[in-house]
């Protein structure tokens, strides 16, 4: 007579269960890989996201001071240019009251 305390399948049972293990840690890594690639993708895009908004303002100062340059060039220019004659000339000095009496 044989005793029913092991299964008779117990080698394809145990085979299953490593099987299966082995496919949950495949599946478990798998699920690690893709949450890494989405994390990449993710710091990908807002490193790129950043790159054109500090594109963006370098662009935006450059105009900024282009405009301030050109101007400063204009006065600059305008300054020498002026001509000599329309400058009021130097007048002599004004007789100090201590030198009246003398």
């Amino acid at each position: 007579m044989k005793f029913m305390t092991e299964p008779e399948n117990a080698g394809v049972s145990a085979s299953l269960e490593s099987l299966t293990g082995d496919s949950s840690a495949l599946q478990t890594l798998q699920n690690e890989v893709r949450t890494l690639r989405s994390l990449f993708s993710a710091a990908t895009m807002a490193l790129l996201l950043l790159s054109f908004g500090i594109n963006a303002f370098l662009y935006y100062q450059d105009r900024i001071l282009r405009k301030e340059l050109d101007a400063a060039k204009k006065m600059a220019q305008e300054f020498e240019t002026v001509p000599a004659a329309s400058a009021p000339a130097p007048s002599a000095p004004a007789p100090s009251p201590a030198n009246n009496g003398k």
